[in-house]
């Protein structure tokens, strides 16, 4: 494996929080070659985009851009507060996000929480769909949600087994992820692939699959989103869902110029499959 730095963002400023102790946790048993560290979201000031404009970002800012710009995976903590994200996790991907040059761009990362009746489940979606924002590759699985706080920590320290296997099963797939983004950059020098389905939840999981690979994902649900997709930006391959219509198949396989076009039945597999395409269309053989 080679050298691998990640960083842990947790969404709680709580000097105790069990989600800042879960990224401790996550990082105590790294794989070797792989390094971490944890960075703290107190300081950093609302976001305000005259604020942004007018005298620019702050030195706290800049400073949490810098060290997750130059990590190779990002491990976010969030608990879940009213059912979604903190404001200070929010606050900190809103000036994480800004620019073309955005240190969160097609970055791999994974999320974990602790808290609440559900493990904070509610929180991870809402988060997921935040950085879909700027097309992070997200481990799909497993999912580290840690309800039952009490009972898996004492004081601010992790105790329970099979979390721990959870998490050191996590940074394994992570540590896959980071190498997949790098051996599939080669093969979307062209652009992202773009995946269009009908289906909410089979988009959902088909973007997981490929993403985890490593790819950069577009979204379109309608043929006509897909056009305009193709037309506005590079795109190194399409995915399209069996379920589609077959004229919706027709239209997008034609305006789908040089990017390989792969039709995918079950949408958890799909970053196998766009993989084994592109590679072969790169090195046909």
């Amino acid at each position: 494996m080679n050298p691998m730095h990640f960083v842990g963002i947790s969404g709680s400023l709580r000097a105790a929080s069990y989600n800042t102790a879960l990224l401790r946790a996550a990082f105590d048993d790294l794989p070797e070659g792989v390094t971490a560290e944890i960075v703290s979201l107190d300081g950093i000031p609302f976001y305000n985009q005259d604020v942004e404009r007018t005298t620019g970002m702050s030195e706290s800012v800049e400073a949490l851009r810098s060290v997750v710009g130059g990590a190779d995976g990002i491990v976010f903590a969030t608990p879940e507060y009213n059912w979604s994200v903190t404001g200070a996790l929010k606050n900190a991907v809103d000036w994480l996000s800004r620019g073309p040059d955005s240190p969160l761009d097609f970055k791999p990362a994974a999320i974990i929480g602790a808290g609440g009746g559900s493990g904070t489940a509610r929180s991870q979606r809402h988060l997921r769909d935040i950085l879909s924002h700027n097309s992070l590759c997200i481990v799909a699985d497993p999912q580290v949600m840690v309800a039952g706080t009490a009972e898996r920590f004492e004081g601010a320290t992790l105790v329970d087994e099979g979390v721990k296997a959870e998490l050191r099963e996590m940074i394994g797939r992570l540590c896959d992820v980071v190498e997949r983004s790098h051996s599939s950059e080669r093969l979307t020098v062209k652009g992202s692939i773009l995946v269009v389905g009908g289906l909410a939840e089979r988009v959902d999981d088909a973007v997981r699959s490929i993403t985890e690979m490593g790819y950069r994902t577009l979204i379109a649900h309608t043929a006509v989103d897909a056009v305009r997709i193709m037309g506005n930006r590079a795109v190194a391959g399409v995915v399209l869902d069996e379920e589609l219509d077959t004229t919706t198949r027709r239209t997008i396989d034609d305006a789908a110029g040089e990017a390989v076009v792969v039709t995918v039945e079950a949408p958890s597999a799909a970053g196998a499959q766009v993989d084994e395409a592109l590679r072969y269309a790169s090195d046909p053989r």
